[in-house]
């Protein structure tokens, strides 16, 4: 028999059965399907990852799901390998895998991009300072040029204060001015001339003209062979280029430079010999739009560079190697090969001016190809030309 106060304790457990249901169904997350439930992406850059068709990245890539995109992870795959099962729905694909490391169970919201901290500013430069600096430079610069004498030339070293260390070669006796290249230790030079602290020194391997700083150097008991121009005998040509600047050019021997023809802004000049079988050279020199901005050929990039080789390698089968003149200005050296030695070119650029030096054989020669030695007298001839600032 069912009493009164057994019936009474049932109803209790009934009320308090249905009090916790709620509660229950609360602490578990929502459920689609038996064994799964909603997890979200979340990626640490905002971006979207890649579903592959098995737990591995070597696996096909199937889709993709984005940052904060609701996915239906299968809980019944026992997989403990850094993947998570989701469920597709898809015809051919009912299920994907994705990396467990991008599962949230919690809705990230809008991705929001981290703020990066400010950058210290570096600290501004004084104009003035610079300007007063730069003057005072300048003025010990002109200081060392007006020192400069002319000595009997005679070997140096290169020393460094490290052994694996190079010394700058440079255009003027500063820091200021442009680096023609650098040295390592023990490579030899010939000086010939000093400043108060500065030596004008000549590289006799490439025939390159510039300053190195004394202190790097040391002399060497070794006999300089005394070349033409200190014989005395050696001639100069020089060429104004419309007030701009200057060419001057160390001449063959028996060679002398004329100019042919001036119009506008080129110019053409000869470079000839009274002896009539040796080569002819002449030198042109033509402003150029398309150089218009380029200080010296060394600041042509490499793609610019080649464009230039290709307008000779399609007319002719030809060698094309670089040089550079004492001052450090680069030469484009182009050479005939394959039927004979015709020519030889040698380009550069310099303030918008495309300048090209040019040999041929003489057609009074006997023989119609350039001897190896004419051609190396021509790469001497151009390797020792200067070009510099008309100073105003």
């Amino acid at each position: 028999m069912i009493t009164r106060s057994t019936l009474k304790k049932a109803l209790v457990w009934v009320v308090m059965l249905m009090m916790l249901v709620p509660l229950l169904t609360s602490m578990v997350p929502e459920t689609y399907a038996s064994g799964s439930s909603i997890m979200y992406v979340k990626t640490s850059n905002g971006k979207s990852i890649k579903i592959y068709s098995e737990p591995s990245k070597k696996s096909s890539n199937i889709g993709r799901v984005g940052y904060g995109d609701a996915v239906e992870v299968d809980w019944s795959y026992a997989g403990n390998d850094g993947w998570s099962r989701i469920l597709l729905g898809v015809a051919g694909h009912p299920y994907g895998y994705i990396q467990t490391r991008y599962l949230t169970d919690k809705d990230p919201g809008p991705y929001k991009k981290p703020t990066k901290a400010p950058k210290t500013p570096k600290p501004t430069k004084d104009p003035k300072k610079e300007a007063e600096e730069l003057k005072k430079q300048q003025e010990e610069l002109n200081k060392e040029l007006k020192s400069e004498k002319e000595v009997t030339p005679y070997y140096i070293t290169v020393n460094p204060t490290r052994a694996s260390g190079w010394i700058n070669f440079r255009v003027g006796p500063s820091t200021i001015t442009s680096k023609v290249t650098s040295y390592p230790a023990n490579k030899e030079l010939i000086v010939l001339g000093e400043t108060k602290t500065w030596l004008r020194a000549k590289d006799p391997d490439t025939g390159k003209i510039g300053y190195i700083y004394k202190k790097y150097t040391a002399k060497l008991n070794k006999q300089v062979v005394v070349a033409e121009e200190a014989a005395g005998t050696e001639k100069l040509g020089k060429l104004s280029v419309n007030g701009e600047f200057e060419i001057t050019c160390k001449l063959p021997q028996d060679y002398k430079l004329q100019v042919v023809d001036v119009r506008g802004e080129n110019i053409i000049a000869s470079v000839t010999s009274e002896d009539i079988t040796k080569p002819q050279m002449y030198l042109s020199i033509a402003y150029d739009e398309l150089y218009g901005e380029v200080e010296r050929m060394n600041d042509l990039s490499d793609e610019e560079l080649a464009v230039l080789e290709d307008s000779f390698k399609e007319m002719d089968q030809v060698e094309i190697e670089y040089r550079q003149t004492g001052l450090g200005t680069k030469l484009m050296v182009v050479r005939e090969v394959g039927n004979g030695q015709k020519f030889i070119d040698i380009l550069s650029v310099y303030k918008g001016y495309f300048v090209e030096f040019n040999m041929t054989p003489n057609p009074n020669a006997a023989v119609q190809d350039l001897t190896e030695e004419q051609i190396q007298m021509a790469i001497q001839f151009l390797t020792n030309v200067m070009f510099e600032p008309v100073k105003k």
